[in-house]
């Protein structure tokens, strides 16, 4: 009866998520770095950096979504550029999706302290799905749609721009701007599961406070998809002499989250976020766990702009 239930829940989420959401989710989407998201804020810090995460989401589901990821970016400075990649692996339910990508960044300096960095990422998702072990309520009863395994290589690519000074910022990104099936006849413009565009917009600024050493900052990241509603991740954020870094989150429909990051030596930061369900949801599954580890490499000969001169913590 369990695997009945489990099976109810996660064959129709599992649709759901493909039409809706190929792309991982992230609480602490800035520290894991954002070029996951926008190729255009690729090592943005002008430092070498690397970072691995792990997110465990609606605990106690069996199936629930389980993300792993790496990425490493770094500056090209003899040409005003940056570049990084991505991989991860993201399993819900029946489906497996791994995807390898590549992200270049170019900056612009429009004035003294205004700087625009446009983005282009290219690579590879691939996904598998299983209903090989799907236990149905008439279980004798045969679906040929349920009997086999599939497999869809997908090539895509996305586009990117970041435009920031010493303390605020502003991205807009589409990761998936076009993209193809190899010896498929789908095409972009049908908007299907496996090819539709995700938009997404990210806004913040860093305030100081009366307490020396003490920095706030208020951000929004928006996440739009024809095929659901816009959600939207509000988020404050505070750091304390570049040793601990505390913040609270909330996103629409779905959770409430608590994060924090320390400095364990310098360069190297452990940072963890617990999301609270506070969807209907939650009565299935309890929240979500995400835990990064992230080392950047100190670079003693560049000048480290003021919005990320505590150089472990990055602001943004």
């Amino acid at each position: 009866m369990k695997n009945i239930f489990l099976s109810a829940i996660l064959i129709p989420l599992t649709f759901m998520i493909l039409k809706g959401q190929q792309d991982p989710l992230y609480t602490k989407y800035i520290f894991i770095s954002d070029m996951a998201y926008n190729p255009a804020s690729t090592a943005r810090q002008g430092q070498t950096k690397i970072t691995g995460a792990f997110r465990n989401q609606w605990i106690g589901l069996q199936g629930a979504p389980k993300t792993y990821a790496i990425g490493f970016e770094m500056p090209l400075d003899g040409i005003s550029s940056a570049g990084g990649c991505n991989i991860f692996h993201d399993a819900i339910g029946f489906e497996k999706h791994t995807g390898i990508y590549l992200n270049y960044a170019y900056a612009l300096k429009l004035n003294s302290n205004l700087y625009l960095r446009l983005g282009l990422k290219g690579g590879m998702s691939h996904f598998t799905t299983d209903f090989t072990d799907v236990i149905t309520p008439t279980p004798t009863l045969s679906d040929p749609v349920y009997a086999q395994n599939t497999s869809t290589t997908i090539l895509r690519t996305g586009i990117g721009l970041f435009l920031h000074n010493e303390k605020s910022y502003f991205g807009f990104s589409i990761p998936n701007f076009s993209a193809t099936i190899p010896n498929s006849g789908f095409t972009f413009a049908e908007d299907n599961a496996y090819l539709s565009k995700h938009f997404y917009a990210s806004m913040g600024h860093v305030f100081k406070t009366g307490v020396p050493e003490l920095e706030l900052k208020p951000c929004i990241f928006v996440k739009y998809h024809r095929a659901a509603p816009i959600q939207i991740d509000l988020a404050l954020q505070a750091w304390y002499k570049d040793f601990i870094g505390i913040g609270f989150s909330y996103r629409t429909g779905d959770a409430i989250a608590g994060m924090v990051d320390f400095s364990v030596v310098d360069g190297l930061i452990i940072s963890y976020a617990y999301d609270y369900t506070v969807s209907d949801f939650r009565s299935v599954g309890r929240g979500a766990h995400e835990f990064i580890i992230s080392y950047q490499i100190q670079q003693s000969n560049k000048a480290i702009p003021s919005m990320h001169k505590f150089p472990t913590l990055q602001r943004f």
